[in-house]
This record gives structure tokens, sequence and C-alpha cells, in this order.
């Protein structure tokens, strides 16, 4: 017969056990838990193909001032890792810094390459929160970009998609891209003159080209901190040639428009931005360049949140005319398309275009290849960061921005197409 204490063993096993099955339950449900907030919530699940960025700091962060942190970058392909590196970060841009999800501009402690472009220790993550479609920023920059066989001033930052943590924190999809900068437009070392290499950028609203104002350009390059300031050498001359000079002398082959600037160029930024719609634009929002006199000067593009017919939660029409918001606010523009003859050749360089890199074909077929190598977390995205924008009464939706687009470019070139053949 089995004495007392034999039950007692057994009775003390089996609570054992049963202390042990609560114990796992318990504690299955709290990884869970754990897991579903770190990994769903917090930090939803990404295909391991897809480029991750990791940044940590302590303090606060803001447009103004970078804070020290640590930069690490995952990828797929293994040459691509980046070790954890000291940095600074901090905001970019004022309007950015309003919104919900915010662009970033970092400083490395080491030169390094990031994902095949170039080595540098400046880059920018595009929070891409204005463009609801995630695409047209990295569309606009690729589509000028690709114009760089035919006009050797088609300069614009090669960009990368990536995923961003911060602190830990699972922040959607970036666009990782180069700085606008001297490396970048290939510019000689600065002198204090007005023969300089120089980036100046168009900050306002004013009728630009027309008269000389210090606040409206900012001076990238030369950098004023270094005490060198050569805007107004640079201005008191351009500005009247453009604004006083006849017509006569300032078309004329040996000493007019086209000796001061890059034809191609001219030609190419009307067509570019007048294309994809560029509407926050003219005025302000892109780059005057030049490398050492006599070099010539060219213009570059910037700033594609309100393009190809989107603005956060606004649309605008495909066969929307751009003619007189140029006229409003670029007076050396108001010159060229008033010539008969720049804009014959602004017809020619159009059809030349859509009879080679830009037919229809080969523009969706460049969105396409965008669309899909972000489609899988422009969801994921999207449920982050616009979820409660979708009872506000927009005139387009989250989730109808991506098939508007492809529906808007088509009909866009058609308008162009018959907007420049009447030159």
């Amino acid at each position: 017969m089995p004495s007392r204490k034999h039950f007692e063993r057994k009775l003390s096993t089996s609570r054992q056990k049963n202390d042990f099955l609560v114990f796992i339950l318990i504690s299955s449900i709290l990884i869970s838990g754990v897991f579903y907030y770190s990994y769903i919530y917090k930090s939803p699940f990404i295909k391991a193909e897809f480029p991750t960025i990791k940044i940590t700091f302590q303090g606060d962060i803001n447009v103004d001032d970078y804070v020290d942190g640590q930069f690490e970058l995952e990828s797929p392909k293994e040459s691509d890792n980046i070790a954890p590196i000291n940095c600074k970060i901090k905001i970019r841009g004022r309007l950015n810094a309003r919104m919900p999800k915010k662009g970033y501009r970092l400083e490395l402690n080491d030169q390094v390459s990031l994902l095949g472009m170039r080595k540098d220790d400046d880059w920018l993550l595009f929070a891409m929160f204005m463009d609801l479609t995630n695409m047209r920023i990295k569309l606009s920059m690729d589509l000028w970009r690709g114009l760089l066989p035919t006009d050797p001033t088609a300069i614009l930052p090669e960009s990368e998609y990536v995923i961003l943590y911060i602190n830990g924190e699972f922040q959607g999809l970036y666009l990782l891209a180069e700085k606008n900068d001297r490396r970048l437009f290939g510019l000689e070392d600065a002198q204090d003159n007005g023969f300089t290499s120089l980036i100046f950028q168009s900050d306002s609203h004013d009728f630009n080209f027309f008269e000389h104002s210090n606040d409206g350009w900012d001076q990238d390059w030369p950098n004023e901190y270094d005490g060198i300031y050569i805007k107004d050498d640079v201005f008191t001359e351009l500005i009247p040639f453009i604004s006083s000079t006849p017509d006569e002398e300032f078309f004329n082959d040996s000493n007019g428009i086209y000796t001061q600037f890059e034809k191609t160029n001219l030609v190419d930024f009307l067509i570019f931005n007048f294309f994809i719609l560029h509407l926050d634009f003219w005025s302000h929002n892109y780059f005057l360049i030049r490398n050492t006199y006599p070099s010539k000067f060219f213009l570059i593009p910037w700033d594609f949140d309100s393009s190809f017919g989107q603005f956060l939660g606004r649309k605008y029409d495909p066969n929307e005319n751009l003619e007189s918001e140029i006229f409003k606010r670029n007076f050396l523009y108001v010159r060229l398309m008033n010539n008969e003859d720049f804009m014959k050749n602004v017809k020619e360089r159009w059809f030349s275009l859509r009879d080679t890199i830009w037919t229809d074909n080969s523009i969706m077929d460049m969105l396409s290849k965008i669309y899909d190598e972000i489609k899988d977390i422009y969801e994921i995205d999207t449920n982050k960061w616009y979820l409660r924008y979708y009872d506000i009464e927009w005139s387009i939706k989250v989730d109808e921005a991506v098939e508007k687009l492809f529906d808007w470019i088509p009909e866009r070139l058609m308008f162009c197409d018959s907007y420049f053949a009447k030159y």
C-alpha cells in the first residue's frame, strides 16, 4: 500500500506541473504582448531585403541645432552595412518641423558610401509627409537626373528608400539622399570675389531677377561663416543685365544671356518644371549655381512637395497652364518665353525628349518600378501617419493618391504635347 508520503510527493509533483503550465501560459501571453508592441505596433514586420537606418540620440531635437547621436545601417547586401558610428542630427526645414512625420539632416563622423551612393558625411532624410504617394519626390529627382546624358547641368542627388528607426521606434518609409553641395556640382575652391564658384538658393516669393534683395537668396556656397560674402558682387551685375538690357543685346550671340547662362539648362529647366506642374516654385525653392567665372550660371530645381498634381490632400488638374504663374514670379523667364527663338528651342527639345527618354512607356515604367520597390511598406507607413486624417475633407484621399498619380501623368503628357506644339 502506498504510504502517505508517496501521495504527498505525487501531489507535489502534480502541483509543480500545473504551476509550470500556468507559468508557461502567462509567459507566452507576456512575450506575445511585448512582441506585438515592439514589432507590430512600434516596429511592424518589414521584409528583410529593405535597408534599415537606426539612429539614437539623447535630448531634444530641433531645426536650429544638431544633437549628438549614433548612426547604423543594416542592409540585405552585407557590403552596404554600416556599423554604429557617431553622428549629429537635426530636423530639416521649418515647415517640415511642423509636420507629424519629420525629415532630418545628418552629419556622420566619417565619410562613408551609403547604399552605393557617393562617399560623404552629409546626408538628407526626406520624410515625404506631404507626398501621400511617397513617390513624387523620388520620381522628380530621377527624371531630372535622367537628362544628364544630353544636359551636363541636370544634376540632383542620388537617393534610396530606407526604413528609419529613431531611438528604437519605427518611423516609417524615408528617402535617403545626398546633399546639394559643392561636391555634388563639382565646384572649385571659393574666392572672396564675384568670380567665385557659388551656390545660391532662392528663398523669396518676390519677382525673381527683377531687382536684388539680400533676403531673397541664401548663399550656400561659399560658406558665409568663413567670412566670404559675395551675393552683392554677383547680383549687382546680373540683375540689371536681366531686367534692363534691350532685347537686341539680351539675345545677342556674342554677349547676351546665353553667354552668362547655359542655354540647354534654361530650356530643360522650363520643360521639366512645366511638365511636373511644379507649383511651389519659380520664385523660390531652386538653386542658382556657377563654377568659377567664366563658367556659366545654371539652375537646379528643388523641393518637389507640390508636383505631379498633388500636395498633401490637394490635387491639381493635369491640364493646368503654368504660364501666368511663371510670368508673375520670374522675370528671367518672362523675357525668355516672350522670345520666339527660345520657345522654338523649347518645342524641339520637348518633342526630342518625348521620342526618346520621356515616352509614355518609359515614364510609367519608371513610376511602376518605384512603386514595386515600396508597395509592401507603403501601406504600413500610411497606417502609421495618415489614418487620423481620413475624415478630413481633402480633395484626394490617402488611399487614392497612388492611383491618381498613375492616371495623372499620361494626361499631363498629352496636355504638354499640345501646349508645346503651338510654338
